[in-house]
């Protein structure tokens, strides 16, 4: 039985019927519709291509422009020279990329400002209180932390710091504290301050910084003796404020409690906002002294820092490794006599913790105060720690060459050298704890050995030595000679002892790598020893002398000890430290120009190093005729001029 067949029986026991679809010529239609199927669809898979995949096209739409008509060059030059410039190809070509930061540094370091997240699982190892570095230094940079920005007024920094109230505001609504020194030194800065600021609340105004439309609040606090709250209530009038700053009263009790007021304006900051993410908090402090209680630095730098608090000083820079400098006192109270300026006495440095200046008196510009490059180092410390900024205020930084009295600005200190700011950063101070710089110290014997010495009372050279040696027989000159011998005697002990300190560590100084420690050491060492070979060499000269001088010509009866370049005649070692002192000094000179040390170590390498004798003829034996007597009317015109002052002078102490 077939398959159709099959098929019929089973339609007829499903249905009962006897006629089924199959019957008649229905299974040869099957049959052939089937074939014919099968062959359409062999024929469809070889002659129809496979379609290839479908790519969407992008279609840019410009703006139809005429296009510029082709002109064609009449000379075409091909240059066979390898173009061998590289980075950005802008107007400045490869500089434009160079890595700049404020410091100098073969790695490039970008700090990250973190914000904090209330409940965020992310952990962020932060490294604080970093600067950025680079390849090359530029003064455009100013960072947090800075401590060596200079202006020549307060109102400059004030300008400067707009654009750091502005930042802060970009982040959320800020309480800045305006903190002032009452004492009579600063009593003009003030006014012209409060004129400054309403410029500078206009601008802020203006800006209106902050996506939620962040706001700026203002404390004011004045301090001597004593702290004053002057707003004690944040408050976001600009009248107020102004006012507040004028209305401060002149503190004359000579004290100033600097620390004390920026840590009572951070806490009453910090108890007006609710928590760090809410407002920033500034404290910008306005002084021209170090403070009274700068024994309290570390322990506000911390308070600060724990409260998210940044401070900025508007200060002066302190004199090159010098605590104290004069200040030019010019009278503005009409209740006292104006009469001359004074110079009065004030504390504005030194820039460091612990001393690294070998003092040397000389009596040539090297002795006179000049500019650090940075500030008080509490102060400075303070700032660095809570990634603030330190002004260093003085009218006379655009100064080019040596100030004299007479160009000393009014209120300012007897600065007589200023240095660029950009050279200094890389000779910053080491603004770390106590502790840590003893650690450091005791690392390296070349840095001990420079602190140890500077400790040291100042060394003397030889103060205005005797050189005319005049002749009347051998034994009165001998005489002479020996009594001379005393000055050197008295000082040489002194120096030795320096001296040894700073050879205890020469063996490490090949080992520092920082800036200024090599050029304090080196010029430590430098003046040292240069002092010492003067001083032997006047001594050696002399003992040379007492064994006996033949005059070359019959009229001579005077010996003259010249200075001279050249040391001979004294002895092997004394004209080896001659060359080790020069090394030192031109050291110095050559790897640190543009600096205070190597100012000081020119002028000390411009005063000749040893003696020669020279004779001449004085007349020995002749009456020299006395200097005259003194000028009485030149006392009573004094004495007049005193008499017909009615006002008393202000106590210098007390500014």
């Amino acid at each position: 039985m077939g398959p159709i067949e099959q098929a019929r029986q089973w339609w007829q026991r499903r249905t009962g019927e006897e006629e089924t679809p199959l019957d008649g010529d229905m299974p040869a239609w099957l049959v052939s519709l089937g074939l014919h199927v099968c062959v359409l669809l062999g024929m469809a898979a070889v002659i129809t291509p496979v379609p290839e995949p479908v790519v969407p096209s992008l279609t840019i739409l410009q703006p139809t422009e005429e296009e510029p008509e082709f002109v064609e060059p009449e000379t075409l030059t091909i240059s066979e020279a390898t173009d061998e410039s590289v980075g950005a190809e802008s107007q400045e070509s490869a500089e434009a990329a160079q890595s700049v930061a404020a410091l100098v540094a073969e790695e490039s370091v970008v700090p990250v400002d973190a914000v904090e997240v209330p409940d965020s699982d992310v952990q962020l190892d932060l490294v604080e209180n970093v600067v950025p570095t680079g390849l090359e230094a530029s003064q455009d940079f100013v960072v947090q932390g800075a401590v060596a920005v200079g202006t020549t007024g307060a109102s400059g920094a004030v300008d400067r710091l707009t654009a750091e109230i502005a930042a802060s505001l970009d982040q959320r609504s800020t309480t800045v504290c305006w903190v002032f020194d009452q004492s009579v030194s600063l009593a003009g800065q003030r006014r012209d301050i409060a004129a400054r600021l309403e410029r500078v609340f206009d601008e802020l105004g203006v800006i209106d910084a902050g996506p939620e439309g962040s706001q700026l609040f203002n404390l004011v606090y004045g301090y001597g003796n004593a702290v004053t709250e002057v707003i004690g209530k944040p408050t976001r009038e600009v009248a107020a404020v102004v006012k507040a700053i004028e209305s401060i009263p002149v503190d004359e009790s000579g004290v100033e409690n600097t620390f004390a007021a920026i840590h009572e304006a951070a806490a009453r900051a910090d108890k007006t906002r609710a928590n760090r993410q809410t407002r920033n908090v500034m404290v910008i402090a306005f002084t021209d002294e170090v403070g009274n209680d700068e024994q309290r630095a570390d322990e506000v730098a911390e308070f600060c820092r724990s409260k998210g608090a940044r401070v900025f000083v508007v200060g002066v820079p302190a004199p090159f490794g010098m605590r104290q400098v004069q200040m030019k006192f010019v009278e503005f109270d009409p209740k006292y006599d104006a009469g001359d300026e004074q110079w009065a006495v004030v504390d504005q440095g030194p820039e460091t913790l612990l001393p690294e200046m070998v003092r040397v008196r000389s009596g040539r510009d090297a002795d006179e105060p000049i500019d650090s490059g940075f500030g008080p180092f509490s102060l400075s410390k303070l700032c660095a720690q809570t990634n603030g900024i330190y002004f260093c205020v003085h009218p006379n930084r655009a100064a080019a060459g040596r100030v004299s009295d007479k160009d000393t600005a009014p209120m300012s200190s007897r600065l007589r050298r200023f240095f660029d700011p950009e050279v200094m950063r890389n000779y910053r101070p080491d603004y770390v704890s106590a502790a840590k710089i003893k650690e450091t110290l005791g690392k390296n014997r070349a840095k001990q050995a420079l602190v140890a010495a500077a400790d040291k009372a100042r060394i003397s050279q030889l103060d205005s030595p005797q050189n005319t040696f005049p002749r009347e027989d051998d034994g009165k000159l001998a005489l002479l000679f020996s009594e001379a011998q005393k000055s050197a005697a008295v000082l040489a002990p002194k120096i030795d002892e320096v001296y040894g300190i700073l050879a205890a560590g020469q063996a490490d100084r090949e080992k520092i790598s920082e800036k200024r420690w090599q050029a304090g050491y080196d010029l430590a060492m430098g003046r040292v020893l240069a002092v010492k070979v003067r001083t032997d060499a006047y001594n050696q000269m002399l003992a040379q002398a007492k064994s006996g001088l033949k005059f070359k010509n019959p009229a001579s009866d005077t010996w003259v000890l010249e200075p001279s370049p050249e040391v001979k005649d004294v002895g092997s070692q004394t004209e080896k430290f001659a060359a080790q002192a020069r090394i030192y000094l031109q050291r110095v000179v050559n790897e640190h120009p543009g600096t205070p040390w190597s100012m000081i170590a020119a002028d000390e390498l411009s005063v000749p190093f040893g003696y020669a004798w020279k004779e001449t003829h004085t007349g020995v034996g002749k009456e020299k005729m006395g200097a005259g007597g003194g000028n009485d009317n030149v006392a009573a015109d004094e004495q007049k001029k005193m008499l017909a002052r009615r006002k008393a002078k202000r106590p210098l102490k007390n500014l």
